[in-house]
């Protein structure tokens, strides 16, 4: 190799007798058959921007042409090695050191591993161990310059959200990491075999990382070098299931350099809910079927009870077959151990896992497993799987929303997918793959607490195989009534020992608008509170004062009004010392109601009404015409005058036991044998429909509501309780539907559904209407929110956090 001519003036600072210093370069030499080459990693290499601090050169290792060589420091402290001279000329060197041999196969030429998992902050660190190339140009001289051979997406963002993950995809999916050799004649390494996405995780075992509004975070991604005139998509999620997506058009990403984009992290304002499964990069991907890739951290075939202790932020290189999960079952296979809890306090899998795929805040994934993107519910054994996210707390007021997913059955399934929405929300309309599919009493319904929709087998293409490429398949419901306690449930629909298994994908949740008020809108809130509000008495009330003001009822009518324990226990105050019913006046003015009215108190348990307009009482029942029979937690009409039109309002709440009323507690047991409590409360409502809206006296008023705790069951929900026709516990709802016009709001409205307005399986709490008010409807609904979502009291066993019923709530269009 020709040495310098010597007449090449050298710029450098530390002047020409420090080869290797300073910009400029001095021309390699051959001195006794070696050459001198001093070390440096390029000045702007993106492993340096990702944190990964400075090199510990004496630890380093360097290889030149294939042959390893110390690396020694002269007396100015500068690194070289002493290379055999090439006589070819070419000189391609490799930077490792002693953690390095895990990054590559035989060689660091060979098998390099281009990880498609990342990790905040941990991949970085780890990039002190990966290989680094160089070689020997003119312009470097006597300096190897040493740089990184894969290319970086640096991701700035800012934002106010957590960052849980930020995936990159290959519109024209073909890898974009993997497995890649490196190709001195080209300088970056190709791809060999790999996957055509890359992750990186930000869950940062739970913290997530935070973003600010001014200053933007940097998010490196490791990416194939290369041109990708399909286009990156980039897609990032947050800690609150909530994403963004941004397309990089004709792609060019080139090795040690960083192609940076800049973002304001802001989802969609309609979107409410995003989760694909992003963080769930471990396993087969069975739905590539046998000839896909796939990758974990061991090789080891998973089963629902193997690999539980897998660190949900190890490194995944081993391929594994196509059908192979990337856990075990997250959750137990014993249902007791995790039913009432969530995934992130009841977990079969480890902490670290739950953590890093930032599904703590799920309610279910029973019988689930992850697999390449995605998640398998039931595949693994002969019993059904259920997944059920969260609350969709992102969820503003009562809104109509719709739901997409996509799915496909397991090859053999016997079974049917059923989805649910749980706690509020009527399915309104579903799809599949685009087409408008009828719902029906077999395929939808409303029980309880949860709105059906059962995805029948005609609509889609089945897995002719486990080892097929398999077809996703897109579902789309409409959800009205949705609410921040909505939240979604899959499952399948059958309990009995079969193939139950389905696989789902990018669920998403958009807000379609709040549901219709009317443009002359009366608003009326009815809720037994449950001992006057007790659970929140403590706080002084100041929750339940944010959650009336958050709906904003013109009128509201409360149950159980009256306090009656001390704070956080079943002690009874003094009467002297209770809040309520006198503090109404100072409690409803404070969620804007001017106006309050107790109505016929007689006991612990009387009604009151606030209002926004005056109230003017117009009768107080608290006694009966026969001695000793009084109205139990007596009654009463309130009149209240809405922009002229007069609306009389009947509150009541009956007798609540299964024993009559007076009985001593020796022969309790007898007269609930005799159905004595459902009879008095025949009684009650006989006596208050005959005072109030079937009273002569009031025969001129036309707006009649009535709401109250009747105790009671309908016969418009028999279909779902079953009693004979003749049971008296029907009796009070079969007075008003047979000797009133009242109408039963929520039934007539929904009809074939039963809608619990108690914690468990009863709808007891009825509002009524007059025909004249039903035909001004515009919306009503049991509420199901997540501030009303019953849980029992930490306190007193059988009182409930926040109260054991549910509020009723409708909307009136009053313009004429």
């Amino acid at each position: 190799m020709a040495c310098s001519s010597g007449d090449k003036h050298v710029d450098d600072p530390d002047g020409p007798d420090n080869p290797g210093g300073g910009d400029e370069y001095e021309d390699i030499q051959v001195v006794n058959g070696k050459v001198r080459f001093y070390l440096r990693e390029a000045e702007n290499s993106v492993r340096k921007a990702m944190g990964t601090g400075e090199r510990a050169w004496s630890k380093s290792l360097v290889s030149v042409n294939g042959k390893s060589y110390a690396v020694e420091s002269d007396e100015n402290g500068r690194y070289y090695v002493e290379a055999s001279a090439s006589s070819s000329g070419t000189y391609n060197a490799i930077l490792t050191n002693s953690g390095s041999s895990g990054w590559y196969g035989s060689s660091a030429y060979a098998d390099v591993k281009l990880p498609y998992s990342q990790f905040w902050a941990a991949t970085a660190a780890s990039l002190q161990s990966y290989p680094m190339y160089g070689s020997y140009t003119k312009e470097n001289g006597n300096k190897l310059v040493f740089d990184d051979a894969f290319a970086v997406l640096d991701l700035a963002l800012t934002g106010s959200a957590k960052i849980a993950s930020v995936k990159v995809e290959n519109l024209a999916e073909s890898p974009l990491a993997g497995y890649a050799n490196f190709l001195p004649s080209r300088g970056y390494l190709s791809i060999t075999g790999g996957v055509g996405f890359v992750v990186l995780n930000c869950t940062d075992n739970g913290k997530c990382v935070s973003l600010e509004s001014g200053t933007p975070k940097h998010f490196y991604v490791m990416l194939a070098p290369g041109d990708y005139p399909s286009g990156l998509k980039i897609t990032i999620s947050d800690s609150e299931h909530r994403a963004m997506e941004h397309t990089l058009t004709t792609a060019q990403l080139t090795a040690g350099k960083a192609t940076s984009v800049t973002l304001k992290y802001a989802p969609d304002a309609d979107l409410v809910f995003y989760e694909s499964f992003d963080n769930f990069v471990w396993g087969g991907n069975i739905m590539g079927g046998q000839e896909s890739t796939g990758y974990a951290p061991t090789a080891e075939a998973v089963t629902p009870g193997t690999g539980t202790g897998r660190d949900g932020y190890a490194n995944s290189f081993e391929e594994v077959a196509y059908n192979n999960p990337g856990s075990a079952f997250i959750q137990s296979n014993t249902w007791d151990e995790i039913s009432g809890k969530t995934v992130g306090t009841s977990h079969l899998m480890s902490d670290s896992y739950v953590a890093s795929r930032n599904i703590a805040d799920y309610t279910y994934m029973f019988r689930c497993q992850e697999y390449q993107g995605y998640l398998a519910c039931g595949t693994g054994n002969t019993g059904r799987g259920i997944f059920q996210t969260a609350a969709l707390k992102s969820i503003d007021g009562i809104r109509s929303v719709k739901v997409s997913f996509d799915f496909c059955y397991q090859y053999g399934s016997t079974d049917l997918l059923l989805f649910q929405v749980v706690n509020g929300g009527m399915i309104a309309s579903a799809s599949v793959d685009g087409k408008s599919i009828a719902l029906t009493a077999d395929n939808s319904g409303y029980t309880s607490a949860s709105g059906r929709y059962i995805v029948e087998k005609s609509h889609v293409t089945l897995p002719s195989s486990e080892a097929a490429v398999k077809k996703w398949h897109n579902v789309e419901v409409v959800v009205n009534n949705a609410t921040d306690g909505t939240m979604l449930y899959w499952a399948g629909n059958d309990v009995s020992s079969g193939v139950h298994g389905f696989y789902v994908d990018n669920i998403e949740v958009r807000a379609l608008g709040e549901m219709g008020r009317g443009s002359d809108n009366l608003r009326v809130l009815y809720w037994n509170i449950q001992n006057g509000m007790w659970s929140d008495q403590a706080n002084n009330y100041n929750n339940f004062v944010a959650w009336v003001k958050k709906y904003d009822p013109d009128i509201c009518v409360w149950c159980e009004s009256a306090t009656i324990y001390k704070d956080n226990t079943n002690s009874a105050q003094a009467s002297s010392a209770r809040f309520l019913p006198d503090g109404w006046a100072a409690l409803a003015a404070r969620y804007g109601h001017a106006y309050t009215a107790v109505g016929g108190w007689r006991d612990n348990y009387p009604q009151t009404i606030t209002s926004k307009y005056p109230i003017e009482t117009l009768l107080k029942i608290t006694d009966s015409d026969q001695a000793g029979k009084p109205v139990s937690h007596g009654a009463a009409i309130q009149r209240v005058t809405v922009k002229g039109r007069t609306i009389n309002i009947v509150t009541l709440h009956t007798w609540p036991q299964a024993y009559g009323f007076g009985v001593g507690s020796a022969d309790q047991a007898a007269s609930a044998a005799n159905k004595e409590g459902d009879k008095y409360r025949e009684f009650e409502i006989k006596y208050i429909c005959a005072q109030t809206v079937n009273n002569p006296a009031y025969a001129s008023c036309q707006d009649w509501l009535m709401m109250g705790d009747f105790n009671s069951r309908s016969r418009a929900d028999n279909w779902y309780y079953g009693y004979p026709e003749n049971d008296t516990r029907l009796l009070v709802h079969n007075h008003i539907l047979d000797h009133t016009n009242l109408k039963d709001i929520i039934a007539e409205r929904y009809p074939g559904s039963f809608i619990s307005s108690t914690y468990g399986n009863a709808r007891i709490d009825y509002m009524y209407a007059s025909p004249s008010m039903y035909a001004r409807i515009v919306n009503a609904l049991t509420v199901m929110d997540k501030w009303t979502t019953a849980t029992q009291s930490p306190y007193v066993s059988n009182f409930y956090d926040p109260s054991d019923h549910r509020p009723i709530l409708a909307d009136f269009e009053l313009k004429q």
